[in-house]
Protein backbone atom coordinates (compact mmCIF):
# COMPACT_ATOMS: atom_id res chain seq x y z
CA UNK A 1 0.00 0.00 0.00
CA UNK A 2 1.61 3.64 -1.02
CA UNK A 3 1.79 5.88 1.85
CA UNK A 4 -0.05 8.83 2.00
CA UNK A 5 3.19 11.14 1.30
CA UNK A 6 3.70 9.65 -2.09
CA UNK A 7 0.34 10.23 -3.01
CA UNK A 8 0.61 13.85 -1.50
CA UNK A 9 4.56 14.38 -3.26
CA UNK A 10 2.94 13.71 -6.65
CA UNK A 11 0.03 15.75 -6.34
CA UNK A 12 2.78 18.13 -5.85
CA UNK A 13 4.33 17.46 -9.03
CA UNK A 14 1.65 18.04 -11.09
CA UNK A 15 1.03 21.12 -9.51
CA UNK A 16 4.71 22.19 -10.20
CA UNK A 17 4.28 21.61 -13.57
CA UNK A 18 1.74 23.55 -14.02
CA UNK A 19 2.44 26.57 -12.45
CA UNK A 20 5.79 25.93 -14.65
CA UNK A 21 3.57 26.04 -17.89
CA UNK A 22 1.89 29.24 -16.76
CA UNK A 23 5.27 31.06 -15.49
CA UNK A 24 5.93 30.23 -19.77
CA UNK A 25 2.38 31.57 -21.44
CA UNK A 26 2.94 34.79 -18.74
CA UNK A 27 6.56 35.29 -20.66
CA UNK A 28 5.55 36.09 -24.29
CA UNK A 29 6.84 37.32 -27.30
CA UNK A 30 7.31 41.56 -27.06
CA UNK A 31 4.57 43.19 -28.53
CA UNK A 32 4.63 44.66 -31.63
CA UNK A 33 2.02 47.79 -32.18
CA UNK A 34 0.87 49.85 -34.49
CA UNK A 35 2.02 53.66 -34.33
CA UNK A 36 -0.27 56.55 -32.95
CA UNK A 37 0.75 58.71 -35.83
CA UNK A 38 -2.03 58.52 -38.73
CA UNK A 39 -0.48 57.05 -42.01
CA UNK A 40 -1.04 59.56 -44.47
CA UNK A 41 0.88 57.83 -47.53
CA UNK A 42 0.84 54.59 -49.49
CA UNK A 43 4.28 53.62 -48.41
CA UNK A 44 3.44 54.62 -44.27
CA UNK A 45 0.17 52.38 -44.82
CA UNK A 46 2.43 49.56 -46.08
CA UNK A 47 4.38 49.95 -42.83
CA UNK A 48 1.44 49.79 -40.34
CA UNK A 49 0.11 46.37 -42.56
CA UNK A 50 3.67 44.84 -41.46
CA UNK A 51 2.66 45.80 -38.32
CA UNK A 52 -0.85 44.28 -38.14
CA UNK A 53 0.61 41.14 -39.19
CA UNK A 54 3.46 40.68 -36.42
CA UNK A 55 1.15 41.86 -34.08
CA UNK A 56 -1.43 39.10 -35.57
CA UNK A 57 1.40 36.31 -35.29
CA UNK A 58 1.79 37.48 -32.08
CA UNK A 59 -1.57 37.02 -30.72
CA UNK A 60 -2.08 33.46 -32.93
CA UNK A 61 0.69 32.44 -30.58
CA UNK A 62 -0.96 34.19 -27.46
CA UNK A 63 -4.21 31.74 -28.23
CA UNK A 64 -2.11 28.86 -28.84
CA UNK A 65 -0.43 28.78 -25.50
CA UNK A 66 -3.46 29.89 -23.64
CA UNK A 67 -5.31 26.80 -25.19
CA UNK A 68 -1.76 24.45 -24.25
CA UNK A 69 -2.73 25.95 -21.01
CA UNK A 70 -6.60 25.45 -20.91
CA UNK A 71 -5.68 21.45 -22.01
CA UNK A 72 -3.19 21.24 -19.26
CA UNK A 73 -5.37 22.33 -16.68
CA UNK A 74 -8.34 19.80 -17.73
CA UNK A 75 -5.88 17.28 -17.56
CA UNK A 76 -4.99 18.18 -14.16
CA UNK A 77 -8.51 18.45 -13.21
CA UNK A 78 -9.28 15.02 -14.44
CA UNK A 79 -5.63 14.00 -12.64
CA UNK A 80 -7.20 15.72 -9.28
CA UNK A 81 -10.39 13.71 -9.92
CA UNK A 82 -8.61 10.10 -10.78
CA UNK A 83 -7.09 11.41 -7.42
CA UNK A 84 -9.88 11.24 -5.74
CA UNK A 85 -11.61 8.43 -6.12
CA UNK A 86 -8.00 6.32 -5.59
CA UNK A 87 -8.25 7.99 -2.12
CA UNK A 88 -11.50 6.99 -1.22
CA UNK A 89 -10.63 3.89 -2.26
CA UNK A 90 -7.74 3.90 -0.02
CA UNK A 91 -10.20 5.49 3.05
CA UNK A 92 -12.66 2.28 2.92
CA UNK A 93 -9.54 -0.02 3.25
CA UNK A 94 -8.63 1.66 6.31
CA UNK A 95 -12.07 1.26 7.27
CA UNK A 96 -12.34 -2.19 6.91
CA UNK A 97 -8.84 -2.48 8.59
CA UNK A 98 -9.36 -0.86 11.35
CA UNK A 99 -13.04 -3.00 12.16
CA UNK A 100 -10.75 -5.76 11.27
CA UNK A 101 -8.33 -4.87 14.24
CA UNK A 102 -10.74 -4.13 16.51
CA UNK A 103 -12.34 -7.39 16.12
CA UNK A 104 -9.13 -8.88 17.03
CA UNK A 105 -8.34 -7.12 19.83
CA UNK A 106 -12.00 -8.10 21.32
CA UNK A 107 -10.57 -11.39 21.07
CA UNK A 108 -7.42 -11.09 22.79
CA UNK A 109 -9.15 -8.85 25.47
CA UNK A 110 -11.21 -11.87 25.92
CA UNK A 111 -8.67 -14.47 26.24
CA UNK A 112 -6.05 -11.97 28.26
CA UNK A 113 -9.12 -11.43 30.75
CA UNK A 114 -9.74 -15.67 31.56
CA UNK A 115 -6.23 -15.70 31.38
CA UNK A 116 -5.43 -13.08 34.09
CA UNK A 117 -8.50 -15.00 36.05
CA UNK A 118 -6.90 -18.52 36.03
CA UNK A 119 -3.66 -16.96 36.69
CA UNK A 120 -5.21 -15.60 39.94
CA UNK A 121 -7.12 -18.91 41.00
CA UNK A 122 -3.75 -20.97 40.29
CA UNK A 123 -2.15 -18.21 42.39
CA UNK A 124 -4.54 -19.40 45.51
CA UNK A 125 -4.10 -21.40 47.88
CA UNK A 126 -6.08 -24.19 47.52
CA UNK A 127 -5.83 -23.68 44.00
CA UNK A 128 -2.30 -23.95 44.43
CA UNK A 129 -2.10 -26.85 46.75
CA UNK A 130 -4.00 -28.87 44.22
CA UNK A 131 -2.10 -27.72 41.53
CA UNK A 132 1.26 -29.36 43.30
CA UNK A 133 -0.41 -32.28 44.30
CA UNK A 134 -1.46 -32.90 40.53
CA UNK A 135 2.30 -31.69 39.37
CA UNK A 136 4.92 -34.14 38.86
CA UNK A 137 7.42 -32.13 40.43
CA UNK A 138 7.90 -28.34 41.95
CA UNK A 139 9.59 -27.75 38.46
CA UNK A 140 6.94 -28.14 36.43
CA UNK A 141 4.50 -26.22 38.76
CA UNK A 142 6.74 -23.03 37.86
CA UNK A 143 6.63 -23.82 34.24
CA UNK A 144 3.09 -23.80 34.15
CA UNK A 145 2.77 -20.35 35.86
CA UNK A 146 5.41 -18.88 33.89
CA UNK A 147 3.52 -19.97 30.79
CA UNK A 148 0.45 -18.47 32.04
CA UNK A 149 2.25 -14.98 32.18
CA UNK A 150 3.82 -15.49 29.21
CA UNK A 151 0.89 -15.60 27.13
CA UNK A 152 -0.73 -13.02 29.07
CA UNK A 153 2.07 -10.61 28.50
CA UNK A 154 1.64 -11.50 24.71
CA UNK A 155 -1.36 -10.42 24.42
CA UNK A 156 -0.78 -7.59 26.04
CA UNK A 157 1.92 -6.65 22.98
CA UNK A 158 -0.46 -8.08 20.48
CA UNK A 159 -3.48 -5.16 22.11
CA UNK A 160 -0.99 -2.46 22.32
CA UNK A 161 0.13 -3.37 18.51
CA UNK A 162 -3.19 -3.73 16.84
CA UNK A 163 -4.55 -0.32 18.87
CA UNK A 164 -1.00 1.83 17.40
CA UNK A 165 -2.39 0.02 13.73
CA UNK A 166 -5.65 1.63 14.53
CA UNK A 167 -4.38 5.08 15.54
CA UNK A 168 -2.14 5.31 12.52
CA UNK A 169 -5.14 4.14 10.14
CA UNK A 170 -7.22 6.58 11.55
CA UNK A 171 -4.44 9.47 10.86
CA UNK A 172 -4.14 8.31 7.55
CA UNK A 173 -7.93 8.60 7.10
CA UNK A 174 -7.58 11.96 8.36
CA UNK A 175 -4.67 12.91 5.94
CA UNK A 176 -6.28 11.39 2.78
CA UNK A 177 -9.49 13.18 3.53
CA UNK A 178 -7.38 17.04 3.97
CA UNK A 179 -6.01 15.57 0.99
CA UNK A 180 -9.01 15.68 -1.06
CA UNK A 181 -9.85 19.19 0.58
CA UNK A 182 -6.55 20.17 -1.52
CA UNK A 183 -7.78 18.33 -4.43
CA UNK A 184 -11.02 20.01 -5.20
CA UNK A 185 -9.66 23.64 -4.41
CA UNK A 186 -6.95 22.61 -6.81
CA UNK A 187 -10.00 21.32 -9.14
CA UNK A 188 -11.82 24.84 -8.15
CA UNK A 189 -8.88 27.49 -8.91
CA UNK A 190 -7.97 25.28 -12.04
CA UNK A 191 -11.59 25.42 -13.52
CA UNK A 192 -12.05 29.46 -12.72
CA UNK A 193 -8.71 29.95 -14.53
CA UNK A 194 -10.28 27.81 -17.31
CA UNK A 195 -13.70 30.36 -17.27
CA UNK A 196 -11.15 33.40 -16.91
CA UNK A 197 -9.07 32.38 -20.31
CA UNK A 198 -12.17 31.23 -22.03
CA UNK A 199 -13.42 35.06 -21.55
CA UNK A 200 -13.12 37.71 -23.85
CA UNK A 201 -11.78 40.69 -21.88
CA UNK A 202 -12.96 43.07 -24.52
CA UNK A 203 -16.25 45.21 -24.51
CA UNK A 204 -18.83 44.19 -26.63
CA UNK A 205 -18.82 46.48 -30.10
CA UNK A 206 -20.88 45.53 -33.13
CA UNK A 207 -18.27 46.77 -35.45
CA UNK A 208 -14.90 45.12 -33.93
CA UNK A 209 -12.84 44.60 -36.03
CA UNK A 210 -10.35 41.10 -36.00
CA UNK A 211 -6.78 41.54 -36.81
CA UNK A 212 -7.82 39.53 -40.45
CA UNK A 213 -10.40 41.58 -41.28
CA UNK A 214 -7.74 44.55 -40.56
CA UNK A 215 -5.15 43.23 -42.38
CA UNK A 216 -7.73 43.08 -45.10
CA UNK A 217 -8.85 46.49 -44.91
CA UNK A 218 -5.17 47.97 -45.08
CA UNK A 219 -4.34 45.74 -48.60
CA UNK A 220 -7.87 47.08 -49.65
CA UNK A 221 -7.21 50.84 -48.76
CA UNK A 222 -3.53 50.40 -50.85
CA UNK A 223 -4.62 49.40 -53.70
CA UNK A 224 -7.37 51.79 -53.30
CA UNK A 225 -4.96 54.89 -53.21
CA UNK A 226 -2.97 53.01 -55.64
CA UNK A 227 -5.84 53.12 -58.26
CA UNK A 228 -6.61 56.67 -57.32
CA UNK A 229 -3.42 57.61 -58.57
CA UNK A 230 -1.63 58.22 -55.27
CA UNK A 231 2.28 57.83 -55.55
CA UNK A 232 4.03 55.78 -53.24
CA UNK A 233 4.87 58.81 -50.71
CA UNK A 234 2.00 61.09 -51.77
CA UNK A 235 0.07 63.03 -49.12
CA UNK A 236 -3.27 61.18 -49.39
CA UNK A 237 -4.94 64.36 -47.97
CA UNK A 238 -3.53 66.15 -51.01
CA UNK A 239 -4.31 63.21 -53.54
CA UNK A 240 -7.76 62.11 -52.39
CA UNK A 241 -9.15 66.07 -52.45
CA UNK A 242 -10.43 64.97 -55.61
CA UNK A 243 -12.97 63.49 -53.72
CA UNK A 244 -14.36 67.07 -52.64
CA UNK A 245 -14.60 68.44 -49.34
CA UNK A 246 -17.74 69.04 -47.09
CA UNK A 247 -19.54 71.89 -45.44
CA UNK A 248 -21.48 70.16 -43.27
CA UNK A 249 -22.90 66.23 -42.85
CA UNK A 250 -26.16 64.90 -44.52
CA UNK A 251 -28.25 62.00 -43.47
CA UNK A 252 -27.60 58.50 -44.46
CA UNK A 253 -31.50 57.99 -45.11
CA UNK A 254 -34.89 60.80 -45.88
CA UNK A 255 -35.72 59.79 -42.44
CA UNK A 256 -35.93 57.58 -39.28
CA UNK A 257 -35.55 57.96 -35.49
CA UNK A 258 -32.83 57.01 -33.31
CA UNK A 259 -33.35 53.63 -31.46
CA UNK A 260 -30.17 53.55 -30.01
CA UNK A 261 -27.86 56.46 -28.98
CA UNK A 262 -23.60 56.53 -28.94
CA UNK A 263 -22.07 55.45 -26.47
CA UNK A 264 -22.33 53.17 -23.36
CA UNK A 265 -25.70 51.44 -22.84
CA UNK A 266 -27.42 48.08 -21.60
CA UNK A 267 -28.56 45.31 -23.77
CA UNK A 268 -30.30 42.00 -22.15
CA UNK A 269 -28.28 42.95 -19.31
CA UNK A 270 -25.01 43.53 -20.97
CA UNK A 271 -23.08 46.72 -20.64
CA UNK A 272 -21.30 47.39 -24.25
CA UNK A 273 -19.96 50.69 -25.76
CA UNK A 274 -22.03 51.24 -29.12
CA UNK A 275 -19.86 53.13 -31.62
CA UNK A 276 -22.49 54.86 -33.54
CA UNK A 277 -26.27 55.39 -33.61
CA UNK A 278 -28.86 52.90 -34.74
CA UNK A 279 -31.71 54.32 -37.40
CA UNK A 280 -34.93 52.82 -37.42
CA UNK A 281 -35.64 52.31 -40.98
CA UNK A 282 -37.46 49.67 -43.27
CA UNK A 283 -34.78 46.66 -44.57
CA UNK A 284 -33.82 47.92 -48.19
CA UNK A 285 -34.55 51.25 -47.17
CA UNK A 286 -31.78 53.65 -50.00
CA UNK A 287 -28.83 54.61 -47.91
CA UNK A 288 -26.87 57.65 -49.12
CA UNK A 289 -23.07 58.74 -48.59
CA UNK A 290 -23.42 61.22 -45.68
CA UNK A 291 -20.39 63.30 -47.67
CA UNK A 292 -18.26 63.55 -50.71
CA UNK A 293 -15.15 61.17 -50.47
CA UNK A 294 -13.54 58.21 -51.33
CA UNK A 295 -14.80 54.56 -50.34
CA UNK A 296 -11.77 53.62 -48.44
CA UNK A 297 -12.70 49.73 -47.94
CA UNK A 298 -15.90 47.36 -47.87
CA UNK A 299 -16.64 44.61 -45.42
CA UNK A 300 -18.71 41.58 -46.30
CA UNK A 301 -20.69 39.28 -44.31
CA UNK A 302 -18.91 40.12 -41.59
CA UNK A 303 -20.42 37.72 -38.56
CA UNK A 304 -20.49 41.18 -36.37
CA UNK A 305 -21.57 43.87 -38.40
CA UNK A 306 -22.52 42.45 -41.51
CA UNK A 307 -21.59 44.32 -44.96
CA UNK A 308 -19.61 47.26 -43.79
CA UNK A 309 -18.47 50.55 -46.25
CA UNK A 310 -15.99 52.97 -44.90
CA UNK A 311 -16.00 55.79 -46.40
CA UNK A 312 -13.14 58.64 -46.00
CA UNK A 313 -13.81 62.43 -46.75
CA UNK A 314 -12.86 65.99 -45.25
CA UNK A 315 -15.53 68.20 -43.33
CA UNK A 316 -14.48 71.72 -43.16
CA UNK A 317 -10.48 70.77 -42.68
CA UNK A 318 -11.15 67.65 -40.54
CA UNK A 319 -10.80 64.11 -42.08
CA UNK A 320 -13.36 61.83 -41.17
CA UNK A 321 -14.32 58.16 -41.74
CA UNK A 322 -17.95 57.02 -41.82
CA UNK A 323 -18.91 53.89 -41.08
CA UNK A 324 -22.35 52.31 -41.97
CA UNK A 325 -23.10 48.59 -40.86
CA UNK A 326 -25.59 45.72 -41.03
CA UNK A 327 -26.29 46.79 -45.01
CA UNK A 328 -28.44 44.24 -46.57
CA UNK A 329 -26.42 45.09 -50.05
CA UNK A 330 -23.28 47.12 -51.00
CA UNK A 331 -23.63 49.26 -54.19
CA UNK A 332 -20.05 50.75 -54.00
CA UNK A 333 -16.10 49.20 -53.93
CA UNK A 334 -13.13 50.52 -52.38
CA UNK A 335 -11.86 53.06 -54.55
CA UNK A 336 -14.87 55.07 -55.91
CA UNK A 337 -15.47 58.14 -55.69
CA UNK A 338 -18.80 59.56 -53.77
CA UNK A 339 -20.94 62.23 -53.06
CA UNK A 340 -24.03 63.23 -50.99
CA UNK A 341 -26.12 61.42 -53.83
CA UNK A 342 -23.86 58.44 -54.32
CA UNK A 343 -26.24 55.26 -53.33
CA UNK A 344 -24.28 53.25 -50.74
CA UNK A 345 -26.25 50.24 -50.41
CA UNK A 346 -29.63 49.22 -48.68
CA UNK A 347 -30.26 49.03 -45.09
CA UNK A 348 -30.72 45.58 -43.51
CA UNK A 349 -30.25 44.37 -39.95
CA UNK A 350 -33.37 41.98 -39.88
CA UNK A 351 -33.07 38.99 -42.78
CA UNK A 352 -29.07 39.31 -42.36
CA UNK A 353 -29.20 38.27 -38.51
CA UNK A 354 -28.44 35.00 -36.86
CA UNK A 355 -31.98 34.62 -35.18
CA UNK A 356 -34.10 34.71 -38.09
CA UNK A 357 -31.24 32.55 -40.12
CA UNK A 358 -28.61 35.42 -41.43
CA UNK A 359 -25.21 36.11 -41.06
CA UNK A 360 -24.73 38.78 -38.36
CA UNK A 361 -24.89 37.83 -34.98
CA UNK A 362 -24.61 41.96 -33.82
CA UNK A 363 -28.27 42.53 -34.87
CA UNK A 364 -31.52 41.80 -34.17
CA UNK A 365 -33.97 43.65 -36.05
CA UNK A 366 -34.19 45.87 -39.06
CA UNK A 367 -31.75 49.18 -38.72
CA UNK A 368 -29.03 51.23 -39.90
CA UNK A 369 -25.77 51.69 -37.43
CA UNK A 370 -24.21 55.06 -38.67
CA UNK A 371 -20.55 55.69 -37.03
CA UNK A 372 -18.01 58.75 -37.11
CA UNK A 373 -14.37 59.01 -36.03
CA UNK A 374 -12.12 61.75 -37.06
CA UNK A 375 -9.34 61.14 -39.36
CA UNK A 376 -8.96 58.76 -42.06
CA UNK A 377 -8.96 55.02 -41.16
CA UNK A 378 -5.61 53.50 -39.73
CA UNK A 379 -6.47 50.33 -37.69
CA UNK A 380 -9.17 49.19 -35.72
CA UNK A 381 -7.95 50.68 -32.76
CA UNK A 382 -7.14 54.22 -33.65
CA UNK A 383 -10.43 54.59 -35.51
CA UNK A 384 -12.07 53.35 -31.97
CA UNK A 385 -9.93 55.71 -30.12
CA UNK A 386 -11.44 58.77 -32.65
CA UNK A 387 -14.98 57.98 -32.52
CA UNK A 388 -17.41 60.67 -31.92
CA UNK A 389 -21.29 60.95 -31.65
CA UNK A 390 -22.31 61.14 -35.25
CA UNK A 391 -23.05 64.98 -35.82
CA UNK A 392 -26.31 66.83 -36.78
CA UNK A 393 -28.90 63.63 -35.48
CA UNK A 394 -31.14 64.20 -32.45
CA UNK A 395 -29.78 63.06 -29.05
CA UNK A 396 -33.04 61.63 -27.89
CA UNK A 397 -33.63 57.74 -28.03
CA UNK A 398 -37.18 57.67 -30.07
CA UNK A 399 -36.61 60.87 -31.81
CA UNK A 400 -37.29 61.24 -35.71
CA UNK A 401 -35.71 63.49 -38.45
CA UNK A 402 -37.79 64.06 -41.58
CA UNK A 403 -34.77 65.56 -44.39
CA UNK A 404 -31.15 64.23 -44.98
CA UNK A 405 -30.67 68.14 -44.55
CA UNK A 406 -32.51 68.22 -41.11
CA UNK A 407 -29.61 69.57 -38.65
CA UNK A 408 -29.82 68.78 -34.40
CA UNK A 409 -27.61 70.56 -32.25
Amino acid sequence: MKKVKDIVFGSLNISLSIIVLFASFMVLVPKVEASSKEPNTIAEYRQELNNLKAKKKRIENEKKLTQQEINEKNLAINKAHQNIEESEAKIEEAKIEIEASQTEILKYEEKTKELMKYNQVVKGENAYLNFVNDASSLTELIMRLDAINLIAEYNKDQLNTLEDLINELEKKQVDLKNYEKQLNKDIDSFTARIDELDSSLLAFDDDRMDLEEEIKAIEEKIEMYKNAGCGENEALDVCLAKGGTNKTFMKPVTKGYITSLFGYRNVSGQSSNHSGIDIGVAEGTTVYSMINGVVAFTVKKASCGGNKVYIEGIVNGQKYTVVFLHLLSINVKAGDVVTTQTVVGKSGGRSTATRYGGYDRCTTGAHLHVSVSKGYWKNDATYRANLINPPGFPKTKGAWFYSRTQWFD
